[in-house]
C-alpha cells in the first residue's frame, strides 16, 4: 500500500468527516490572512514559534507547503453552541492531527492543523528562548498564510453544517 493509500485509510479510520485530495498549486495563499497574522488577530503572534513571526517570513512559511507537490484538504465537523464547545473543538482536532503526526511520523508528510503549536505546555517563545522541539513544531493552516475558508469552499466541503456545527480543517501535504 503506497503513502496515499495509507493516508487515506488513516483518515477514516481517525473519523474525519471529509477529505478532498488537491495539487499543492491549488493551495490558496492569502495575503489577508498573512496581514490577520501580522496584526495579532488570534492573539498568538510573537507567543509561540510555529506562528509568526518564528513561523517565517511570508515567503519561507510559503516554500514550507510549495515543498510537496499533494495534499488533502480534512474536515471534522463538530459542534460548537458555546465558548467551551469551541476549545473542545480544537481539542478533538489537535487529538486527531496528533494522531496522524504519531502514525506517519517516519514519512516526509507535513500535517497542519488549526491553531497554535501545542506540543508543549508553555512553548519557549515566551521566554524568548529557542524552540526545545524544532522538527516537531505543530503549524497551522492560517500561520502558513492559508485560507482556509476559501479552499474549504473551492473544494466544495461542509464549512457551516448548521445548527452549530461547523467544520474545523487540517492540511497533509506530500509528495506523489
Amino acid at each position: 500500500m503506497d503513502l496515499r493509500e495509507r493516508l487515506i485509510e488513516a483518515f477514516t479510520k481517525l473519523g474525519f468527516d471529509e477529505y478532498r485530495e488537491i495539487k499543492v498549486d491549488n493551495i490558496v495563499f492569502s495575503q489577508d490572512v498573512f496581514d490577520q497574522c501580522a496584526r495579532n488577530t488570534c492573539g498568538n503572534f510573537g507567543k509561540n514559534h510555529a506562528c509568526p513571526p518564528g513561523a517565517g517570513t511570508e515567503e519561507e512559511r510559503k516554500a514550507r507547503v510549495r515543498k510537496y507537490d499533494q495534499a488533502f484538504i480534512l474536515c471534522k465537523i463538530i459542534s460548537i453552541l458555546s465558548g467551551d464547545d469551541m476549545m473542545e473543538s480544537m481539542g478533538i482536532l489537535g487529538n486527531l492531527n496528533k494522531a496522524l503526526r504519531k502514525e506517519f511520523a517516519a514519512e516526509d508528510v507535513l500535517i497542519l492543523g488549526a491553531g497554535p503549536c501545542t506540543l508543549c505546555e508553555k512553548c519557549s517563545a515566551l521566554d524568548g528562548v529557542p524552540c526545545r522541539f524544532p522538527d516537531k513544531k505543530q503549524y497551522s493552516m492560517e500561520g502558513n498564510g492559508i485560507d482556509v475558508v476559501r479552499m474549504s469552499m473551492d473544494q466544495k466541503m461542509t464549512y457551516n453544517a448548521g445548527m452549530g456545527k461547523v467544520g474545523f480543517f487540517s492540511l497533509v501535504l506530500y509528495n506523489h
